[in-house]
């Protein structure tokens, strides 16, 4: 995984803190605040999702105010159809335990089995900087680093990644040697199977 930056730990940290506060606690309002406060100080939107998530499954309709104005928090780091099924279920019962909307920064909420197998090794968040990652080592030719990346993409079926470093690389002009479309025909049969 990335090593955390410096300017992150403390956010980390804070996430972390309140993570065990809401193991003991989980109904204390203030502490999933100060978690999605925390978690916001982080990058990607990862954190922040695991986060709401957490409030979602703590409280029900009658915290529908609660739930709205943690969303809209935030609101800015989520993808669109996330906020929209955040946005559905505010005024809903509490949220299942296990869910999509859950990730691993999530403490009360568990993620489903019914989310691609992507998704549950790998956020969107770590695709994105595998892929950048990937086109560093593309340009600086080196070919030990695009195998490990390659790899990972098979062994964890990171279309995401893959389809990111891939259209990167070609918009740039590289020609991409074959191996590349090796794998991008075994992760279509893969995709074309599941």
């Amino acid at each position: 995984m990335r090593e955390v930056q410096a300017s992150a730990r403390p956010a980390r940290l804070t996430v972390r803190q309140q993570a065990r506060r809401l193991l003991r606690d989980p109904l204390d309002v203030g502490v999933h605040l100060t978690r999605l406060q925390a978690a916001l100080e982080l990058p990607g939107a990862e954190p922040a999702q695991g986060a709401l998530a957490d409030i979602f499954v703590a409280f029900g309709e009658r915290d529908e105010l609660l739930k709205r104005q943690a969303l809209q928090l935030a609101r800015a780091r989520l993808a669109e159809h996330v906020v929209r099924w955040f946005e559905a279920q505010a005024g809903q019962a509490r949220l299942s335990r296990i869910t999509p909307l859950a990730t691993r920064w999530s403490v009360l909420a568990r993620p489903s089995a019914d989310i691609s197998t992507r998704a549950r090794r790998c956020s969107g968040d770590d695709s994105r900087a595998l892929a950048a990652q990937a086109v560093t080592a593309f340009e600086n030719a080196d070919t030990q680093a695009q195998q490990a990346f390659l790899h990972h993409c098979i062994t964890c079926h990171d279309n995401l990644a893959f389809m990111l470093a891939r259209r990167a690389l070609l918009q740039s002009g590289a020609t991409l040697p074959p191996h590349w479309e090796t794998v991008s025909r075994q992760l279509q049969q893969t995709q074309e199977l599941a």
